[in-house]
């Protein structure tokens, strides 16, 4: 994907402690893959770097991009700004490690979206928002660390101190996968 991949870092969060799972969700095997390997198969094709936020110690295997979240436990926006932190672009696809169906198509139209005049790409639909699978700039990093230091972790709420545009993607409309936001919560999400 040449020129496109240029300044954009993608982010796997695979943080979380699945309790719903009763194991660690990222290493679990979705066909012959983990679900942290097929999202990282995923952001590749966009991303010229690519990070994973969470344990060195548990993801370490994958490479020598795993970064520990410096909030462990408070959430995703902790982990979307330690993101921030470490990534050589000021361009992040960031998305969560438990949502198989996220494809090139939603890919594409966020980084399309982020320009110049707004800090976060956020899909919607029907009144739910997708920050798991959502493009942002490094601009919103100070907001959300002020935000995960005073324990204002609900993404939504993060979002609403830094410029979001919400793109709506309505799965099973217009094109879009039917389970396009999917996510594997509990093994008979498998």
């Amino acid at each position: 994907m040449s020129m496109s991949k240029v300044g954009w870092t993608g982010v796997v969060l695979a943080g979380g402690r699945s309790s719903r799972m009763g194991r660690d969700k990222a290493l679990i095997e979705l066909g012959s893959r983990t679900l942290l390997d097929s999202a990282l198969d995923k952001l590749d094709p966009q991303c010229a770097e690519l990070l994973v936020i969470g344990e060195p110690a548990k993801y370490g295997a994958v490479g020598p991009f795993v970064i520990a979240d410096e909030w462990p436990g408070k959430g995703p926006l902790g982990g979307i700004a330690t993101a921030m932190r470490y990534a050589s672009n000021d361009r992040l696809l960031v998305i969560a490690c438990d949502m198989p169906g996220l494809n090139d198509s939603l890919f594409i139209l966020l980084k399309a979206q982020l320009g110049h005049a707004t800090d976060a790409v956020v899909p919607r639909h029907g009144g739910l928002i997708e920050p798991l699978a959502a493009a942002y700039h490094r601009s919103a990093q100070p907001v959300f660390r002020r935000c995960v230091e005073l324990d204002v972790l609900k993404m939504s709420d993060a979002l609403s101190q830094v410029r979001t545009t919400h793109i709506e993607v309505i799965p099973g409309h217009d094109g879009w996968p039917a389970d396009l936001f999917r996510n594997i919560n509990t093994p008979n999400d498998l």
